[in-house]
């Protein structure tokens, strides 16, 4: 009987190579987020209000118009960015399978933490205003920007949460990721599975071996 032929065992997964790989998927994915989120600081700068009229009162101390603009201008941003984290997290679940895995979570916060950042300087610097000035003076308005700093955190979130969720309901462990470990542990089993076969095993009658054929008889010339 033919001693089973165990596959060698792959060595532990190392951050190297869970998410060296993926490195060039990671880098699309933070600069697409980044430029998307430039275009979408000229979109925010032209669907907000102008800021209110500004009462300086001195160095840093500005006493703003009751007006809505504020609030109307961290809803549209708020809006704007909750929709392109959504939408980053759908393409890269449904682009190409070599960008999922661990590193698609990293750029997915990277790339939606600089692409709000980005958003709110580009509106900021392209929507006109000031905040500065002499003290007991007024300004026409004030700089479009963000008051709610917890919306700078929301494409990311959005991001990863998204992309999390099409990660629980995949049907394949593997996300569909090429392992190289695995096909040759795969591999090993099947040869493993094929001296078996050939050799037979202790379940089953195998091939006929050399001890187990009769011994053959000469009688002679007759």
């Amino acid at each position: 009987m033919t001693a089973p032929v165990t596959a060698p065992s792959a060595p532990p997964p190392s951050v190297r190579t869970l998410i060296g790989p993926q490195l060039r998927p990671m880098a699309v994915v933070v600069v697409t987020m980044w430029i998307a989120g430039a275009l979408f600081g000229l979109i925010w700068q032209w669907w907000s209000p102008p800021g209110p009229a500004g009462y300086i009162i001195g160095p840093g101390q500005i006493q703003a118009d009751e007006t809505e603009a504020f609030v109307a201008g961290d809803g549209r941003y708020g809006l704007i960015v909750l929709v392109c984290g959504i939408a980053a997290g759908l393409l890269v679940w449904f682009g190409r399978a070599t960008s999922r895995g661990t590193g698609a979570v990293v750029a997915l916060a990277v790339g939606g933490l600089g692409g709000a950042w980005l958003t709110e300087v580009v509106g900021r610097l392209t929507g006109g205003g000031t905040d500065s000035g002499r003290a007991n003076t007024v300004v026409a308005h004030l700089p479009l920007s963000v008051h709610m700093s917890g919306l700078l955190f929301v494409e990311a979130a959005a991001a990863v949460l998204v992309y999390g969720l099409c990660v629980s309901f995949a049907v394949a462990d593997d996300l569909g990721l090429p392992d190289p470990h695995r096909d040759a542990a795969r591999g090993s089993v099947g040869r493993q599975v094929q001296l078996q076969d050939a050799g037979g095993d202790g379940d089953r009658p195998g091939g006929p071996q050399q001890g187990d054929l009769p011994a053959q008889q000469y009688g002679g010339p007759g």
